[in-house]
């Protein structure tokens, strides 16, 4: 059976009703702290890692899904199985890239989009000889600004405060909201994508 690993809920929303399902909340601890408890009891023929992702490259759209054919990352360099989708170069890393100019600097290693979790499910994977996968849809463009420092608002375990990043954009509640409807079409691409992506290791 294969296991799908979502950063956060909202993500899980692209799968099946049918699927298994992880969700690790974000960056490199807490998707390696879940998997690896959830490979202490099975052993899932597949690792799928879905969801969102920043775009590093200026041609690619909002809600635009691709399958990663490689992970950059501090935690090495890893070579996911491809998906049905067009493919693009991961740079995973444990923060959020939030403005246009880290985003430039990325691109310019040779990455398309960027997220915080693929390169710590691909290490265990390849650790436990499982195969891996991943599918990432764009929620936020290479030519714009995150409207919070969404890295100065997490705690100890690298989640996320949603009341902390609430008072710090109380200024910015547009665009906050403008992200979370982006975050939404992303996902929304990512399961009219889904069955086709994943026909051939359903």
């Amino acid at each position: 059976m294969n296991l799908y690993l979502c950063a956060m809920p909202v993500e899980a929303e692209a799968l099946p009703a049918s699927a298994t399902r992880l969700i690790t909340g974000p960056g490199f601890s807490a998707a390696s702290a879940a998997l690896s408890q959830h490979l202490a009891a099975h052993r899932p023929a597949r690792v799928i890692s879905i969801g969102v992702c920043g775009a590093l490259d200026p041609a690619l759209s909002l809600g635009q899904v691709l399958t990663v054919s490689r992970i950059q990352s501090p935690l090495g360099v890893f070579t996911p199985q491809p998906l049905a989708a067009p493919a693009a170069t991961l740079h995973s890393q444990d923060r959020v890239a939030v403005t246009v100019l880290e985003k430039e600097q990325l691109f310019a290693t040779g990455a398309q989009i960027v997220d915080m979790e693929a390169a710590a499910v691909a290490l265990l994977c390849e650790r436990h000889g499982i195969p891996f996968s991943c599918l990432k849809a764009v929620s936020d463009l290479a030519d714009e600004d995150l409207p919070v420092d969404f890295n100065l608002h997490r705690d100890a375990n690298g989640n996320f405060s949603h009341l902390r990043i609430a008072i710090a954009g109380i200024m910015k509640i547009t665009a906050l909201i403008r992200l979370q409807r982006q975050t939404r079409i992303a996902v929304k691409g990512l399961q009219l994508a889904l069955n086709a992506a994943l026909a051939d290791i359903a």
